[in-house]
């Protein structure tokens, strides 16, 4: 369990990273019942033009460092949760090698300790290459797998124009204080044509709708946006992407942290949460049916997304787009 920060955090009022505008519903108030970073609690709005779900108001960029301690589960995952983690990477690669594989150049974007990468790599294509702003996991990147891993973001790295053929964002794009301006820039870098591969939460999914502040998807105050597939498809339309494949994934994992985080709040962190910590897994497989049905009708907890850059989109279908993210 990470110590609570005990400092005030710092907020600021954000307009709608998606259409701009500064009209908002509330949805949901959240605390950090997942790491226990902060005891603060945020708002969840939803935007009333275009359906974007966001926090608002939300930590200021300066802020954001301190909820990824170095204890941060991506960064630290062990036994049975990275051997199942490591089993669908390697999965997801071969179902997406046409896409990854050699002669493509593939930049993962927030690759924290660079897992994905090595999985590529060791399938055949050596022309990997990570961005991702912690110093720890950048170190472990190097130091454990030798990868071509750069500290900072997408805007303070500068690649060249044109020059990647694949832009992999696995469970980032919720984490970014402005996806707009990062899809922008993976614009520009990315060859006209080539895949843009994201993984991310569903807010529209079964498992949003009968958790609520206890789905793991919201995750705050890591996560500071919430997309539905409509939402996504029109933001990336906005920067001249296609979406052309969305798979719903079948595991159960968003059911069985619902039931752990619910169970967490009602009685705490005690023997409970830690028996449940200890039999994870066995109840992830327990729950896997509720998360398959969800899957087969298109309402999974997360989501696989490959879209194409292929131009700009045209203000009447953007605006179908964000009609549809309203529903």
């Amino acid at each position: 369990m990470t110590d609570h920060v005990t400092v005030p955090v710092r907020l600021e009022q954000v307009a709608c990273d998606l259409c701009g505008a500064d009209d908002a519903e509330p949805l949901l108030d959240l605390d950090d019942i997942l790491a226990g970073t902060t005891p603060d609690r945020f708002r969840l709005v939803r935007c009333r033009r275009c359906g974007l779900r966001y926090l608002n108001p939300r930590p200021v960029a300066e802020e954001l460092a301190r909820f990824y301690p170095e204890d941060y589960a991506p960064f630290t995952r062990r036994g049975i949760a990275a051997r199942v983690r490591d089993w669908q990477r390697r999965r997801d690669v071969a179902s997406l090698w046409r896409y990854l594989g050699p002669p493509a150049r593939v930049l993962d974007v927030g690759c924290g300790t660079g897992d994905l990468l090595r999985a590529i790599r060791d399938r055949g294509n050596p022309e990997v290459l990570g961005i991702e702003p912690s110093p720890q996991a950048v170190r472990i990147a190097r130091e454990r797998w030798d990868l071509d891993v750069r500290q900072g973001d997408l805007h303070t790295v500068q690649l060249p124009a044109a020059s990647v053929d694949a832009v992999l964002l696995s469970h980032v794009i919720e984490h970014l204080p402005s996806p707009s301006a990062t899809l922008a820039e993976i614009t520009r870098v990315l060859r006209p044509g080539g895949a843009l591969i994201l993984w991310l939460p569903n807010a529209a999914s079964w498992a949003a709708r009968f958790w609520r502040e206890n789905w793991i998807g919201y995750d705050v105050p890591r996560h500071l946006y919430a997309f539905t597939p409509a939402t996504l498809g029109a933001l990336l339309a906005r920067h001249g992407f296609t979406v052309t494949e969305i798979r719903h994934e079948w595991l159960g994992l968003e059911w069985s942290w619902g039931l752990r985080l619910w169970a967490r709040r009602r009685w705490g962190r005690g023997r409970l949460d830690r028996a449940f910590a200890a039999f994870h897994p066995a109840l992830t497989a327990l729950l896997t049916p509720f998360s398959a049905a969800a899957a087969l009708t298109g309402h999974a907890g997360r989501i696989l997304v490959v879209a194409h850059r292929t131009g700009e989109c045209s203000a009447r279908d953007l605006d179908k787009l964000m009609a549809t993210g309203r529903q």
